[in-house]
C-alpha cells in the first residue's frame, strides 16, 4: 500500500496514534528513516479529497508531529507516493532537506495578512534601455506585495525576533501573506512585540513552518 506523507522530521517518533479532532477519530502514524531523514506517513490507498475538513485534519496532525520533534518540514497535501519513489526523492533533495530542517529547528511559523485597497499600479513596464541596476529594482518592486502602513509598523516591531521571512502577493482585499520563521522560545516576545490587534493585520501562529517547507516532488 502507499505512503501518505504528511511531514519530513529530524527524529524517528516510532508508531503512534494522533487524535484527529477535526474529523474525530485516531489516525496511526508511522516513520520510516531514510539515512538521518525521518518520514512521518500514514498507510492510505488513495490521497484524501481536497476538502476543508481534510485539509483541517491534515493540519491537526501535522500540528501533532510537530509536538513530537525538533524541525519538522510538512508535506504537501495529497502527498501520496510509493516507497522507492519516496526514497527516490529524498536522495535526490536530501542536501536540501538536511539544510531545510536545520532552519526550521526549534522554529515556529507566524503569519500576517495584510488586508486593504489595492494601490492602482503606478510602474511602467520595464524597458530595454534601463541599467541592470535599474532592471533588478524595477523586478523588486514588482516582486514585492503592496502592504499598508499599519502593516510596516508590525513588520518593523517584531523585525529583531524573526530569522527568516517569506512574502506572497494576495488576491482582493487581502493584499500580502507574510511568513515568519521564529524561535519557538521567543513567540511571547513577538506577540508583544507585535502589539494589540490593528484593523487590517492578521497575525497568527505559532505553527509549523508550512510555508518554510521546500517543494520536493
Amino acid at each position: 500500500m502507499p505512503l501518505y506523507v504528511l511531514a519530513l522530521t529530524d527524529a524517528d517518533l516510532g508508531t503512534w496514534t494522533a487524535r484527529d479532532r477535526p474529523m474525530a477519530r485516531d489516525r496511526r502514524l508511522l516513520s520510516v528513516d531514510y539515512g538521518g531523514i525521518h518520514v512521518v506517513y500514514e498507510r492510505r490507498a488513495t490521497a484524501p479529497p481536497v476538502t476543508d475538513e481534510e485539509l483541517r485534519a491534515q493540519h491537526a496532525m501535522v500540528i501533532a508531529i510537530a509536538e513530537r520533534a525538533p524541525a519538522v518540514l510538512p508535506a504537501r497535501f495529497g502527498s501520496l507516493m510509493q516507497k522507492r519513489e519516496l526514497a527516490s526523492s529524498i536522495r535526490r533533495h536530501e542536501v536540501e532537506i538536511l539544510s531545510a530542517l536545520q532552519r526550521v529547528r526549534n522554529h515556529v511559523q507566524m503569519t500576517v495578512r495584510v488586508l486593504g485597497k489595492r494601490p492602482k499600479r503606478s510602474a511602467a513596464p520595464a524597458s530595454p534601455n534601463m541599467s541592470g541596476r535599474e532592471y533588478l529594482e524595477h523586478a523588486r518592486r514588482a516582486a514585492t506585495p503592496p502592504t499598508t502602513p499599519e502593516a510596516e509598523r508590525l513588520l518593523a516591531a517584531v523585525g529583531r525576533l524573526v530569522a527568516t521571512e517569506r512574502r506572497e502577493h494576495g488576491a482582493g482585499r487581502l493584499l500580502a501573506t507574510i511568513y515568519h520563521l521564529v524561535e519557538a522560545r521567543h513567540v511571547e516576545r513577538y506577540r508583544k512585540a507585535a502589539g494589540a490587534p490593528v484593523p487590517g493585520v492578521i497575525v497568527s501562529g505559532p505553527w509549523p513552518p508550512f510555508a518554510f517547507s521546500p517543494p520536493l516532488w
